[in-house]
């Protein structure tokens, strides 16, 4: 049973939860302004290859943008701040490598290649905090594997990177999203006990193969990547100062001054060697609240009475504000959940995330709600411009 779905009247493509074309599998095939955008699979011959491609047609042209194992759509329509609207792809060599690459299109002819950002482990541009600020969320995995004897998997998580574009630069605005950060902080904190930071501490800090007995060894690996986990949440978040007391507490002191400079060499070929400039923590810029603009004109009552709710907009003039081009449906993925027809009220930023997820009538099919949050759109356009808007949309067992 696949997930169906039905927006303004526009049809969604669905497929199991994952990339649009992994290994050869999958297909997606849509339009923006005149210029078709495709993912398929490969082709050996007349067969199909286990490799995906991606490109873009416009006025008999085509440019291939990727042939590779998995590719994903992570905006279609969007501005991320270079002034015009863009196609992200998200690429990876196969679906278990880690490494994945985010390639930036134009979408005006003919489409140019604008940016490439490598390293990371994922790729989200989303507007988090629902101030009209999009923002390219990833990590800097790559930077980290390896580091001080450690790799990518032993780690829970790589160091969070927040990217933005400002004047066609890429800048990194990771410091003003530090609650996110202390999300995390706290988190790896609550798994390190006083006894295991002790252990750790007797050490030598390098935890070289070979050097104690295996399960002693792999305990106090764990603790030292959680320690390394707090240290860079708190740097890559621009807290240089909270960071570096981290690893005077937490780290073997004779090791101390080795390890800081492992850290800071990382950190330095990677994310950061790609990025125009980091913005200061002291001018941080405060955006107000997104207008959020309605697809259908139509407003329940129980939406006017919640002035509370974080995703409703206070001027009710702008609930009833059509947009001048309603959301479409990228990728809707859910495997065997859809049970019996539903409603769901969404509210969509301006990247074409799904920002919230309501049932319509008060259901409490808590799979299909964690689903649609994960959910991509090319996002609703008002005044030549992509907006922020509340869309009802209707799903229905497939068959």
């Amino acid at each position: 049973m696949m997930l169906c779905g039905c927006a303004d009247g526009a049809g969604a493509w669905a497929q199991d939860q994952g990339a649009l074309c992994d290994g050869g599998s999958g297909h997606y095939a849509g339009r923006f302004d005149g210029i078709d955008v495709q993912v398929d699979a490969g082709r050996s011959g007349t067969f199909a290859a286990r490799t995906c491609v991606a490109g873009l047609s416009w006025s008999g042209q085509n440019l291939a943008v990727a042939d590779t194992g998995q590719v994903d759509i992570d905006v279609l329509g969007a501005d991320l701040g270079l002034g015009v609207p863009v196609v992200a792809f998200q690429t990876r060599k196969a679906d278990d490598d880690w490494r994945a690459t985010y390639a930036i299109y134009s979408l005006r002819k003919p489409p140019q290649l604008l940016r490439t950002i490598t390293g990371g482990d994922f790729y989200r541009a989303k507007d988090a905090d629902f101030d009209d600020w999009v923002a390219i969320w990833t990590s800097d995995a790559a930077a980290v594997n390896g580091l001080d004897g450690l790799t990518y998997s032993d780690f829970d998580f790589a160091p969070t990177v927040v990217l933005r574009f400002e004047h066609r630069k890429l800048m990194d605005v990771s410091s003003e999203y530090q609650a996110q950060y202390d999300v995390q902080i706290a988190r790896v904190k609550a798994q390190l006990t006083p006894q295991a930071l002790s252990d750790f501490r007797a050490t030598d800090g390098k935890l070289a193969d070979g050097s104690l007995p295996w399960p002693t060894l792999i305990a106090l690996r764990k603790t030292k990547a959680k320690v390394l986990e707090t240290v860079w949440s708190y740097l890559y978040s621009a807290r240089a100062q909270e960071a570096w007391a981290v690893l005077t507490e937490d780290w073997p002191v004779a090791d101390m001054e080795r390890a800081r400079s492992a850290i800071l060499s990382a950190r330095k070929n990677g994310i950061e060697a790609q990025v125009d400039g980091v913005v200061d923590a002291g001018k941080r810029r405060h955006g107000g609240h997104v207008t959020i603009y309605n697809t259908t004109g139509t407003v329940p009552d129980s939406l006017r009475q919640d002035p509370q709710d974080m995703t409703n907009p206070v001027n009710m003039q702008t609930l009833d504000t059509i947009v001048d081009r309603p959301p479409e449906p990228i990728a809707l993925m859910r495997e065997n959940l859809a049970r019996a027809t539903e409603s769901l009220d969404l509210v969509i930023d301006a990247a074409g995330k799904v920002q919230s997820a309501k049932l319509v009538g008060g259901g409490t099919d808590g799979e299909l709600l964690e689903a649609a949050r994960g959910w991509k759109f090319i996002p609703a356009y008002k005044g030549g411009h992509p907006v922020a808007c509340r869309n009802r949309m209707n799903i229905s067992p497939g068959r």
